[in-house]
């Protein structure tokens, strides 16, 4: 006796690993999200029902609600007509089971509760080979249940697995993503802006931006400023869109073409105080400008002679007709204070404040600078490090690039007069 009892224990546990459980959408609340222009494999394997006063399986249109699987799909921003495929259906065929699908699209003002339900589509039932849903004119935005069970046969319902595919003007997506620039020729250094348009879009994402494939920014706004380009770089960008069924879209490539010539404004020089020097600018191109103009011999030579009272950085900007490129050099002039005329306060860490070599040998010193309006913007007392000018006025405002006016009064007996000159925020 004992071993007859070993032996049905393990026949109930051997066949118990092929129990099958049916998938969420069993459940109207979990209902299939279909996205539209796909196909989706689904069965009503193992379904059950929920039928109790008002639940969710409590209807009987032209079939009742017997092992249940539950569908849904929203229609897109115009509305219309919406057709629903049931195709490739198999069915289990295990003796006793009906041979036959049950199906219908309904409106349901709340979900998941049946007295609320109302059938919008052709009611389908014992339906054994392909068939479709149809429903026209539906609303926007707006979304709607599909509901399928097996018809019942001599002592169980049929069981089944199908694919089904929803199409139709109502629930067409016809999204577009196009990227664009102004040119696509592009100067040498010079920043490009990228711009995105989207449209039949619902819940975007950000906009991914591609550089030759390799991933470079992420944008909320639908422009993209870069200045890192080469001659035949491809820009690209990416988008999703829809919070169901999202779909990502990939943007036209953008092939660029980029202009560079030669501009060099030479080594940097060192000078003392009184005396110049020839820069030594070298390039292949005829339209040539030096800034700043003045304490130069000709600002439109490739060579000319500068003879600046401070340490000073000049900016050789070239154009070919087509793109202007700059580049620049300093001339450091040997002196007890060196006073540069221009500085960069763009946070990149480098020349970000108006560093005066030698200031501190006077404390007591006072600075003040103006906008060429003669409006004070900044002033201290001392310029130890902690109170270097950073391109900001004394009330916090950050000021737009320019030529500003200095007065240092140095507060020393070896200096009558206090020193003045122009100092240029170039960012």
């Amino acid at each position: 006796m004992q071993r007859l009892i070993i032996f049905i224990y393990v026949i109930i546990f051997s066949t118990s690993q092929f129990v099958s459980a049916q998938e969420i959408y069993n459940n109207c609340a979990e209902a299939f999200e279909l996205c539209p222009s796909t196909t989706f494999t689904l069965n009503n394997i193992a379904a059950n029902s929920t039928v109790c006063p008002n639940c969710e399986d409590d209807f009987n249109f032209c079939f009742s609600g017997q092992n249940t699987i539950w569908m849904k799909f929203t229609t897109n921003d115009n509305g219309g007509d919406v057709q629903l495929d049931f195709s490739q259906i198999i069915f289990e065929n295990i003796p006793g089971q009906g041979d036959g699908l049950q199906a219908a699209i309904i409106e349901a003002t709340l979900p998941c509760i049946s007295s609320s339900y109302s059938v919008i589509s052709n009611c389908e039932s014992n339906q054994n080979a392909n068939f479709s849903l149809i429903v026209n004119d539906l609303p926007a935005n707006t979304t709607y249940y599909v509901v399928v069970n097996g018809t019942m046969g001599a002592s169980a319902n049929a069981e089944a697995t199908f694919d089904v595919f929803l199409h139709g003007d109502g629930v067409l997506r016809q999204p577009d993503f196009t990227i664009w620039t102004e040119n696509l020729t592009v100067c040498a250094g010079n920043n490009v802006t990228f711009y995105a348009t989207v449209t039949d879009c619902d819940a975007p994402s950000n906009i991914e931006w591609y550089l030759n494939g390799n991933h470079i920014a992420s944008t909320a706004d639908h422009f993209f400023i870069y200045s890192d380009i080469e001659n035949g770089d491809v820009i690209e960008a990416k988008i999703s869109c829809f919070e169901q069924c999202r779909d990502t879209l990939t943007s036209n490539p953008l092939t660029l073409t980029q202009i560079d010539f030669l501009v060099d404004a030479g080594p940097d020089k060192t000078i003392q105080q009184g005396s110049s020097t020839h820069l030594e600018g070298t390039t292949s191109e005829l339209d040539i400008t030096w800034t700043p103009n003045y304490n130069i011999t000709d600002p439109n030579s490739i060579h000319p002679v500068v003879f600046p009272e401070h340490t000073t950085t000049y900016f050789l900007t070239v154009s070919n007709g087509i793109c202007s490129i700059t580049d620049e050099v300093t001339v450091f002039v040997d002196s007890e204070l060196e006073i540069p005329n221009t500085f960069s306060p763009n946070g990149d860490g480098i020349n970000d404040t108006w560093e005066i070599l030698g200031i501190e040998a006077y404390p007591n010193c006072h600075i003040q600078v103006y906008t060429r309006w003669g409006q004070l913007v900044f002033q201290t007392s001392g310029y130890s490090k902690e109170k270097r000018w950073d391109g900001t006025s004394n009330s916090g405002r950050e000021l737009a690039t320019g030529t500003y006016y200095y007065v240092i009064n140095l507060r020393d007996d070896q200096f009558d007069e206090p020193l003045k000159g122009i100092v240029s925020i170039v960012r």
